[in-house]
């Protein structure tokens, strides 16, 4: 691959044949995509991002509504990248387009990320029925989960923990474990989901709060046995780099 930014090469993403990424699961999605665009940006790719649910608003970030395409090409030639999505007044947030056009945009950039999901800030989910909205014609799939949910109560680390208590079948106060992000991380009934054909990938956030980094490395690593390529990290950190 010829990328060289940090995390571009962290989690193997060939955005010169997979161009598309979208980002599901905990918090930490919005970092992930920014922190993603200022290492393409450094590689001279045009960006779009964009979302199918919500996303926070950054008022300094390049932006543009549905209704407003035609300002897209200037932009995109003035900035390197832009956000196409629409605002929603009651959470001042960033919000889908509609799908047709998202599916349009792919095709006047070089790279696409869309934020596919939402977890209120908190560091695991298990997705409800009508989630996540991964666009069909995505090529990437990036699944994040907080690793500073490890030892701690899923009613206190996961977002809606009743759907994480169910699938893991159990309680609401018990301590999430390296086994239960294993099996969240690969299970169609987790974050898998809705991934279909698409590429898959890992990365467990927030690695920095592990006193010891033994129990994320042993997760990349069962991940790796079956198949899953995963990473781990720390967003927070890659700032300061």
């Amino acid at each position: 691959m010829k990328e060289s930014g940090y995390f571009l090469d962290l989690l193997k993403l060939d955005i010169e044949k997979y161009p598309v990424i979208a980002v599901v699961g905990g918090g930490g999605k919005t970092s992930l995509i920014y922190r993603l665009n200022e290492e393409l940006q450094v590689l001279g790719k045009k960006v779009i991002i964009s979302t199918t649910t919500h996303m926070a608003f950054d008022p300094m970030l390049p932006r543009i509504g549905s209704d407003e395409l035609d300002k897209l090409p200037k932009m995109l030639e003035n900035h390197g990248f832009a956000a196409v999505a629409d605002i929603e007044e009651a959470s001042g947030k960033m919000c889908s387009i509609e799908a047709g056009k998202l599916q349009k945009l792919a095709s006047l950039c070089d790279v696409m990320l869309i934020e596919a999901d939402g977890a209120k800030h908190k560091p695991l989910k298990v997705p409800a029925d009508w989630e996540p909205v991964i666009p069909e014609f995505a090529d990437i799939v990036v699944s994040v989960i907080g690793l500073d949910c490890l030892g701690k109560p899923i009613c206190e680390t996961s977002h809606r923990a009743e759907y994480t208590s169910a699938f893991l079948k159990k309680n609401l106060d018990a301590p999430v474990t390296a086994e239960d992000i294993e099996k969240i991380a690969t299970s169609v009934h987790g974050l898998y989901k809705n991934v279909d054909h698409k590429i898959y990938r890992v990365y467990l956030n927030k690695a920095d709060v592990l006193s010891d980094p033994a129990p994320a490395e042993h997760i990349v690593e069962d991940l790796a046995k079956q198949g899953t390529v995963a990473a781990y990290g720390s967003l927070r950190e890659a700032e300061k780099l």
